[in-house]
């Protein structure tokens, strides 16, 4: 019986081992370049990448394709069995699932087969919600039991980090995974706000966990804006009592990253657009933020210039998203489009496709009775949309209500096509110059152009007006202009 203790208690030392040391017998693979990221700038990269040390874990050499791995399996179950406790169980579920997403990051950056990454995904997601249903048992709160609130403090710092890399994979994983890491994504914020709500009740601590998890990690001049987008997706899915918290938060990270632009060098602010540019993330939730910024800049019109000509970039980038996800084109606003107000981008609740470009204008600026008078009729109001036409004039209206208001006719739906002068034409075709001539038809008239000029016809700036309705001898009576090119 003695030598049977000792041989089951080296077997659990070696498992245990295998469990913490991840083994040496696999070897280690060299980490594939990521997508683009030679394309990247510092700062992005900075502000994206998490690695196994930030996590409190070590390097995996060991992964879920090895034919090895069940021994590391192995050794997370006898660890788990040994160990008692409610809130001691939590924490080495967390220790797990640290392990299990660095795993899962470089299944994915080191090209491995989508089996072991759906499976990979899988185990992360159980381990999850093990630490959700274990934290649910825990009696006590934070308040009451220093060893929980510490749990909390280091569960709140690390899920703040698992959502970074959760959210950088989800550009990188294999297309028949994709739905899969983004479900898990979402509902990875669900358990973080539960199990924070379960052990943390008060506000101000919640508040104080969070500002604390933000300050301690790692990062660019420009981190706070990546942050800030962490946040947003964290209100959305956290439980009501803890959403104030979280705005408050929010609210601190914007002012941080506002005093920071602010301080920056016109170089520092010109690479700002640049790291708007290639942070990955979801776009529509970065407009917002940019949006925020730009409201709170209308006293330093040259950062308030910096948050416009971000906010072009991004929309860029939405337009290039609809494009990958086969949906309609959706066409861009000029910069000065709703520089007073909001700019939001509206989806499609069933395919997730933007379809609309608003500008929401703030209640404050309204048409009041006063400027128009008791007894005179309101002027219509247009909705601030961008869905973009050309009115006969040659100028591109935000709207078919815009350009009826400016009493013109519109003559196709979409941007005016750029199109050359009479001058241009004439020269582009080897002329010296081009002169718009008034003409009128007539059957005893020509056409405007002189003998020694050649008529090209209409251009941009030289339009032919004729009345259909006028008609002499079987031809159409009207003015207009010819564009006359000069030898």
């Amino acid at each position: 019986m003695f030598y049977l203790t000792k041989f089951t208690l080296a077997l659990i030392a070696v498992c245990l081992g295998l469990g913490m040391n991840v083994n040496a017998i696999a070897q280690e693979n060299t980490v594939a370049e990521t997508v683009n990221e030679v394309e990247k700038i510092e700062e992005v990269i900075l502000d994206e990448t998490v690695e196994a040390e930030d996590l409190e874990t070590s390097e995996p050499r060991l992964l879920p394709d090895s034919p090895f791995y069940f021994l590391k399996e192995w050794g997370r179950g006898i660890q788990s069995l040994f160990t008692f406790g409610r809130l001691k169980k939590s924490e080495l579920e967390q220790k797990f699932a640290d392990e299990r997403i660095i795993e899962l990051k470089e299944l994915i950056e080191e090209g491995k087969d989508s089996k072991f990454i759906g499976e990979s995904i899988e185990k992360y997601e159980r381990t999850m919600e093990k630490i959700r249903t274990r934290t649910e048992k825990i009696e006590e709160n934070a308040e009451e039991n220093e060893e929980v609130e510490k749990f909390l403090g280091k569960f709140t710092r690390h899920q703040l980090l698992h959502q970074k890399i959760l959210e950088k994979l989800e550009e990188q994983i294999p297309e028949e995974v994709f739905q899969k890491i983004k479900e898990v994504r979402e509902k990875h914020l669900e358990r973080f706000g539960e199990v924070m709500t379960k052990l943390e009740d008060r506000e101000e601590k919640i508040r104080e966990k969070l500002e604390e998890a933000l300050e301690e990690q790692k990062g660019s001049k420009y981190k706070n804006f990546k942050n800030l987008e962490v946040l947003i997706e964290l209100e959305e899915k956290v439980p009501e009592q803890a959403k104030e918290a979280i705005r408050e938060v929010q609210e601190n990270a914007l002012k941080r990253l506002k005093g920071d632009l602010e301080k920056m060098s016109p170089e520092d602010q010109e690479r700002f657009k640049e790291y708007i540019d290639k942070i990955s993330g979801d776009k529509e939730k970065q407009l917002e933020i940019l949006e925020n910024l730009k409201a709170e800049s209308k006293e330093e019109p040259e950062l308030e210039k910096t948050m416009i000509q971000a906010r072009e970039r991004i929309l860029k980038r939405i337009q290039e998203k609809t494009i990958e996800m086969n949906c309609s084109l959706l066409e861009g606003p000029p910069l000065d489009f709703c520089v007073d107000g909001r700019i939001i981008v509206t989806k499609n609740p069933e395919t997730g496709c933007p379809t609309e470009v608003r500008c929401i204008i703030p209640g404050e600026i309204e048409i009041s009775e006063e400027s128009v008078g008791p007894t005179e009729t309101k002027p219509e109001v247009c909705p601030t949309l961008w869905d973009p036409v050309c009115g006969v004039d040659g100028k591109t209206y935000s709207n078919e209500c815009t350009a009826r208001i400016a009493g013109v006719v519109v003559v196709y739906k979409g941007r005016c096509k750029e199109e050359n002068t009479c001058d241009q034409e004439c020269k582009s075709k080897g002329y010296r110059s081009g002169i718009c001539r008034s003409w009128t038809v007539v059957p005893t008239v020509k056409w405007g152009c002189e003998d020694n000029e050649a008529n090209i016809g209409e251009t941009s700036d030289c339009t032919t007006r004729i009345s259909a309705s006028n008609e002499i001898e079987g031809r159409l009576v009207g003015v207009g202009k010819a564009c006359c090119c000069q030898r």
